[in-house]
């Protein structure tokens, strides 16, 4: 699939240490990226194993997730999953226990921001499209003490909405959420808080693609890629006073892209070193395109059990014992659809050989 995150960002305090993670992981990420480059190939991709597969029985089609990341204990941190079959959204730890269960209208995509400042107080947000009755952001406040995620959106109505994602402006410290359709049209909304705590939205521009549900925004270099189901990926500078003209910069049919394009994510790195991976929900596999003017295609890999894919996301630092490096997580339409975590450092050792 963002985080999707998939990026994470904080103007100041959190997203300093981040940084700093992610210049120290520069080099391991250049280097799984030349390993895939010469190991992967369209015939026989890489595949790993689940480390862990977190399904609860209410659940039946969770086809997105996001990450939060405890800013102190990265071993609680949670796993976020939307299930628009179910009606719920559901929070995991990272063994797999299911802390929280909401009951939202045919939830879409999830992602996560932490580190956002509201009305003056500094938050972190998990925020899911609602399709239905009505269409609206679903606006949710981590609290790291309980580990609970708590409602806090007040009537954020917005048009058709088919998925999404956040953006967390670097120049402006406002916060957004952009709502893809099945119409093409990429809504952006700024989030703003009051003084009782709640989240309002209002619409500051739009975007047009073909039909599309999965997108990722990158904090950091302020852009925002559009999965266009049918065409390939677009990037759009995210900025809300920006120009409204897309690129089209990874079509469908170029190195094997089969199509419908679905879930994006970004591993962070150095630059020229990052990562977008995007989710071939028809050829059930993850490609890899190294971030650049002109994204370089690396290769691609496969989940054992992730069969037609949607949604993905990936956090690439240390998130506990368990995952020293962080995990990667996809959607599997294979029964019984559980949400599929990786380690990172497995897919980034095995590619080094």
């Amino acid at each position: 699939m963002i985080p999707c995150r998939s990026t994470r960002c904080d103007l100041r305090g959190v997203d300093s240490v981040r940084h700093r993670r992610r210049f120290q992981t520069g080099l391991w990420l250049a280097l799984a990226v030349s390993a895939l480059a010469s190991r992967v190939t369209a015939d026989e991709p890489l595949t790993f194993a689940p480390t862990l597969s977190l399904r609860t029985p209410e659940a039946v089609d969770q086809d997105d997730a996001c990450v939060w990341v405890h800013p102190e204990q990265p071993e609680k941190s949670l796993i976020i999953g939307s299930d628009k079959a179910a009606g719920r959204v559901f929070v995991y730890d990272l063994n797999g226990s299911v802390l929280q269960t909401l009951q939202i209208s045919k939830p879409g995509n999830i992602d996560c921001r932490q580190g956002v400042v509201l009305n003056g107080n500094k938050t972190d947000l998990v925020v899911v499209n609602q399709r239905v009755n009505p269409t609206q952001l679903v606006v949710l406040r981590v609290d790291p003490a309980s580990l609970q995620l708590q409602r806090v959106d007040d009537n954020c109505l917005t048009g058709p909405n088919y998925g999404g994602c956040l953006y967390h402006s670097r120049t402006s410290g406002q916060c957004y959420f952009f709502c893809t359709s099945e119409q093409g049209t990429v809504a952006q909304y700024e989030l703003t808080g009051d003084s009782r705590g709640h989240v309002k939205t209002r619409p500051v521009r739009e975007l047009r693609t073909g039909k599309c549900e999965g997108a990722v925004a990158d904090d950091r270099h302020q852009v925002v890629y559009v999965a266009d189901e049918a065409t390939g990926v677009w990037r759009f500078s995210a900025e809300p006073d920006a120009p409204t003209e897309g690129q089209l910069i990874i079509r469908v049919g170029e190195h094997g892209l089969q199509g419908d394009v679905e879930g994006l994510a970004i591993v962070p790195g150095p630059e020229n070193g990052q990562l977008l991976l995007v989710s071939d929900q028809g050829r059930s596999r993850f490609r890899a395109y190294r971030l650049n003017e002109s994204p370089t295609f690396v290769g691609e890999f496969a989940v054992a059990g992730a069969r037609n894919t949607d949604g993905i996301d990936v956090v690439a630092q240390p998130v506990g014992p368990k995952f020293p490096r962080g995990l990667f997580i996809c959607h599997t339409d294979q029964t019984p659809r559980a949400l599929l975590v990786v380690s990172w450092e497995t897919i980034a050792r095995d590619l080094w050989k």
